[in-house]
């Protein structure tokens, strides 16, 4: 059976999409924990990763647009969670062109680096203010307006000009990125409300894919092997990795920050908080028979090699490895053993899992 697929009844908002390009990427996202299942109506959040920022590394919200004239696009609001505080905030594009001629068209930008748009860690709200003087724009064949491009005004000038005032908008965005330094990190995008309209979130192709990764920095005294590794002698942590739904992992990453080592190691899964040995440098006793109603399956990572630099193994479908695994719980626990016996070191060590995710 194939996977349903959202029903589109087209109004002046149609369905959103995401998009980004060179360091930035993109992806429907659903968090299980706080803060990230406290938005949005569907439960869907856009994830937007800017990247190492070196000018032109973006992520954004597409929503289409049915030819609303710019006078009469009157209102918005959304809120975004920042990772860290950076230099700009989540901001609008409006994207507009003459309704009967579509080789005149301009992109109106609000600034993202405007007092008014939040960029503190954490969710963020804003509300559109119309007589703020934030947006500027740029185009194509825009003889006619008394506006200057590049120089920023109000939305009320723009609403106003002899020329935009007969143009119709066909695309709004939310974008993060643009900047010359630095790296953006992850955010969240939720709350999208526009001319008093709210925009459901989330995918409607059946599937996506998300990457999470965990990261520690491990013990690394002398194993044995099956020892649990760990970053914990007493009481030992496990791996966590928060899908927000349900899936196949189908790509498993292991990297070690140190060269040279040729460790195996296998992950096993679970869909609850383990109950069997989590610490560090002493020998794994799971899946015990308390833990296995949560088992989910396990990844088995062959030896290391590098290439230079960190030593890493992946698994996919095409290799050894057990993958694809499926899973059936929005958050999975991690223990990870190794294999053969020794001294990884006290360094960091990555653990990247990729999903294909169901849409439901």
């Amino acid at each position: 059976m194939s996977a349903p697929s959202r029903i589109i009844v087209r109004g002046t908002f149609d369905e959103p999409n995401l998009a980004s390009a060179n360091n930035g990427k993109a992806n429907w996202d659903r968090g299980s924990t706080s803060p990230l299942d406290q938005k949005g109506t569907t439960g869907w959040l856009a994830r937007l990763y800017g990247g190492v920022q070196t000018g032109d590394d973006w992520a954004r919200v597409n929503i289409p647009v049915n030819e609303l004239r710019i006078p009469e696009f009157k209102a918005a609001q959304w809120t975004y969670d920042l990772t860290n505080a950076e230099v700009y905030g989540i901001n609008m594009v409006i994207w507009a062109h003459d309704p009967n001629d579509p080789s005149k068209r301009i992109e109106i930008t609000q600034a993202p680096s405007h007092a008014d748009l939040a960029k503190a860690a954490g969710w963020n709200k804003h509300i559109l203010d119309i007589t703020a003087t934030q947006f500027f724009f740029f185009g194509e064949n825009t003889t006619g307006t008394d506006l200057t491009a590049g120089t920023q005004y109000t939305w009320e000038q723009f609403q106003a000009d002899v020329l935009f005032n007969k143009w119709t908008i066909y695309r709004i965005t939310l974008e993060y990125g643009w900047y010359s330094t630095g790296t953006f990190e992850d955010a969240w995008v939720a709350d999208i409300k526009l001319n008093g309209v709210v925009i459901p979130l989330g995918p409607s192709t059946g599937t996506h894919r998300k990457t999470v990764l965990t990261t520690k920095t491990i013990v690394g005294g002398a194993n044995s092997a099956e020892d649990v590794i760990s970053e914990s002698v007493d009481p030992g942590t496990d791996w966590d990795f928060d899908f927000g739904g349900t899936g196949y992992i189908t790509k498993a990453i292991i990297s070690l920050a140190t060269t040279a080592k040729a460790f195996r190691s296998v992950l096993d899964l679970y869909s609850f908080p383990p109950t069997c040995n989590l610490k560090d440098n002493v020998a794994s006793d799971g899946p015990n028979a308390a833990d296995l109603p949560n088992y989910i399956g396990s990844i088995e990572f062959m030896a290391m090699s590098d290439h230079g630099g960190e030593s890493i193994a992946v698994v996919t479908p095409s290799t050894v490895g057990k993958a694809p695994l499926e899973f059936d719980s929005p958050k999975l626990y991690g223990v990870l053993t190794d294999l053969d016996g020794g001294t990884w070191g006290n360094v960091v060590l990555s653990i990247f899992l990729t999903a294909e995710m169901e849409d439901n």
